[in-house]
């Protein structure tokens, strides 16, 4: 296959999946060898990764670097609560191996289960009395609560934002305070994901600058578009949508 074009494919595959519930490791177990895409090595992992923690900054750029909101991401309660947060995922990122799950067979019910996940909590989430947090309550037991749903999420084909912001609704967070927080937790995750690669990886050497530039626009580009029709989708739809695609796809594929 031509660079550009399996370059512009890893890009799309992980911009739109990176905040689709749908799972970016799934499908990028899932569609290598159908797409014939060869695994680049850590470098293209890190760049595509760089790609799509930009679209966030920039979807969020007025409350990203603002503290004058107590939802702001520098404010220093969000901090601590993200802090919070991501200790569930490090934890489990230092002391299990997650490389022996990344399995066709295993991502394809790992799918299965992330769709029936989404479709019974979208279900449950329509039809309850909107009761939603304070600040007050919003405290930082709901912090881990949400952290320890990230770290779950770790699993290839399980989705982050779609347990993350699935199971805060369940807890009754509102829900744009919610898909804001989900894509917050995002950017300390992929950091650290990126200071891993770089330390224990090797390979970096595998991906020209041409190439390096066509998957960070392509995974940045894809990544913005695919977080402003996700919010849009969120406004007015569930995640159960979504759920059924991950079920149909892991008997698909």
């Amino acid at each position: 296959m031509n660079e550009f074009i399996s370059y512009l494919i890893l890009g799309f595959i992980q911009g739109v999946t990176e905040f689709f519930p749908i799972s970016s490791s799934g499908h990028l177990v899932l569609f290598e060898n159908f797409l014939k895409i060869k695994n680049t090595g850590a470098s293209a992992e890190i760049i595509a990764h760089f790609g799509t923690l930009f679209s966030i900054i920039l979807y969020y750029r007025n409350t990203f670097f603002s503290k004058s909101n107590s939802h702001d991401f520098f404010h220093p309660d969000t901090i601590k609560m993200l802090i919070i947060s991501t200790i569930p995922a490090v934890l489990v990122g230092l002391f299990f191996d997650l490389e022996i799950f990344f399995k066709y067979d295993f991502v394809k019910v790992s799918l299965m289960i992330n769709g029936i996940i989404l479709v019974l909590l979208s279900s449950i989430n329509n039809n309850r009395t909107k009761q939603y947090l304070s600040l007050n309550e919003w405290n930082y037991k709901t912090s881990f609560f949400l952290g320890l749903c990230q770290a779950f999420a770790m699993l290839p084909g399980i989705s982050r934002s779609g347990m993350v912001i699935s199971f805060g609704l369940f807890a009754g967070v509102e829900k744009k305070k919610i898909i804001q927080y989900a894509f917050f937790m995002a950017v300390p995750v992929i950091l650290l994901s990126i200071i891993y690669k770089f330390l224990f990886s090797n390979g970096f050497d595998s991906i020209s600058l041409n190439s390096s530039i066509y998957l960070f626009m392509s995974s940045f580009v894809f990544g913005y578009f695919s977080l402003v029709f996700l919010i849009k989708f969120l406004e007015r739809f569930s995640f159960m949508w979504f759920g059924l695609y991950c079920i149909l796809i892991s008997f698909i594929l």
